[in-house]
């Protein structure tokens, strides 16, 4: 009896230390560390719909260290009561603005203070009331997310800035991370009749991520859940590259959620201007003017290349996000297209173009 008793209990601990050796492996020493440095309050929390939300009322700095062919750079983060990017510390939501702003890190403004992004200087050109309720990562997914919960602003055009990357983002339960596990978030899935929906986030990709970055999973206990965790996230990770949509399936997405989006403006009284923001100067996908159908479309390709011919760069070296030239441009096209075409005009119901 005592010899089966200490064979079961070598088994065990066997297998207790070939676990605790994957984890180790799988959860930390195979995971890179990232070349960010994050200060002051958490910039993003969960959120069960939505996946990752800005922090709000908080105040943060993001800090890049040098790499290759990159300076060290800095910029800070500041978001009013509702979580949209402002220029200050402690500022409130107004009761109603006049542009409601979404998008992803290009509309953001990621690199650049909140006073240089495009949706700021918007402000200043059209002598209008502007939040920004774009972040990092995002796709079509969680901007029309965004627009339902802040509609009651009441804003009578709503900007969504789109990027090719948009097409993948809203297909896949992980948006882009600096890490090799799952940044859960929402996205478009369909059921056994082939309908469309959004589906809500599978985990806590936010914990998961800013645990790891701050390291603060030194006590045993801590250690071996978060260890647990990020293996789960490397699963949810794997299983979404290998699960990856088709093509028609993707712009069957951008299609759904592009006409949910333009019914929630239609339901607020405002116009919905889509801005195509390239990425490294590349065209809009192919399949963008006709999964749009009649929503307005503001395609800046030309408006890039034009000053790429000119000899300007307008995105940040080493990075790939548009710099402040870059998010110049973009106001000025966008204010002159909201100009011509009376987007602030109207606020009964959506302008239908030409």
């Amino acid at each position: 009896m005592n010899k089966v008793i200490k064979t079961l209990l070598l088994v065990l601990v066997s297998t207790a230390a070939s676990l605790l050796v994957g984890i180790a492996i799988a959860g930390y020493l195979t995971v890179p560390r990232i070349p960010l440095i994050s200060e002051g309050d958490r910039l993003l929390v969960f959120d069960p719909e939505i996946g990752a939300i800005a922090n709000p009322g908080s105040q943060a700095r993001r800090i890049y260290p040098a790499v290759a062919d990159r300076k060290t750079f800095a910029f800070d983060i500041y978001t009013d009561d509702r979580g949209a990017r402002v220029d200050a510390p402690g500022l409130q939501s107004p009761e109603r603005v006049d542009v409601l702003v979404v998008g992803d890190s290009f509309t953001w403004g990621y690199a650049l203070a909140n006073e240089q992004t495009y949706a700021r200087l918007l402000s200043r050109e059209l002598e209008a009331s502007v939040s920004n309720f774009a972040m990092a990562a995002y796709g079509t997914t969680q901007s029309l997310q965004l627009l339902r919960r802040n509609g009651d602003l009441s804003p009578k055009l709503v900007v969504y800035g789109i990027i090719a990357h948009h097409f993948e983002r809203n297909v896949s339960p992980c948006l882009p991370s600096y890490y090799p596990f799952c940044f859960s978030a929402s996205h478009v899935a369909w059921d056994d009749e082939g309908q469309a929906s959004i589906a809500p986030p599978q985990s806590n990709g936010v914990q998961r991520f800013q645990r790891h970055l701050a390291g603060d999973f030194l006590h045993p206990v801590t250690w071996l859940l978060h260890g647990i965790d990020v293996v789960r996230g490397r699963i949810e990770y794997g299983r979404a590259a290998y699960r990856t949509p088709s093509d028609e399936k993707k712009e069957e997405a951008v299609g759904y959620l592009l006409r949910e989006m333009q019914r929630s403006a239609d339901e607020i009284g405002a116009n919905l201007l889509v801005v195509y923001l390239p990425t490294n100067y590349y065209s809009a996908p192919e399949a963008l003017p006709r999964v749009i159908g009649d929503i307005d479309l503001l395609d800046l390709t030309e408006a890039f290349q034009r000053e790429r011919e000119k000899g300007a760069n307008l995105y940040i070296v080493g990075d790939g996000h548009p710099n402040q030239a870059a998010h110049e441009l973009i106001s000025r096209e966008i204010a002159k297209y909201v100009r011509d075409n009376g987007l602030l005009e109207v606020t009964n119901s959506r302008r239908r173009p030409g």
